[in-house]
């Protein structure tokens, strides 16, 4: 199963990594998913990701430093 990222939640991994300055490679070892689906979000503006890989990316939009 699939979720979509709301505009408010893009909004918020936006910010996020702009604030934390990581590179995709950074970002996807720190969240520990792949390089492949940073960039889908980051550089495609794909929106849907699978359950696991949405919570990784809530809480780093919501939760982390």
């Amino acid at each position: 199963m699939s979720k979509k990222i709301s505009d408010k939640m893009a909004n918020r991994l936006w910010t996020a990594r702009r604030s934390t300055k990581l590179t995709d490679s950074q970002l996807a070892e720190k969240l520990d998913i792949s390089k492949t689906q940073i960039k889908r979000f980051y550089g495609e503006n794909r929106r849907n990701f699978s359950d696991k890989t949405y919570q990784k990316l809530w809480r780093f939009a919501y939760y982390d430093d």
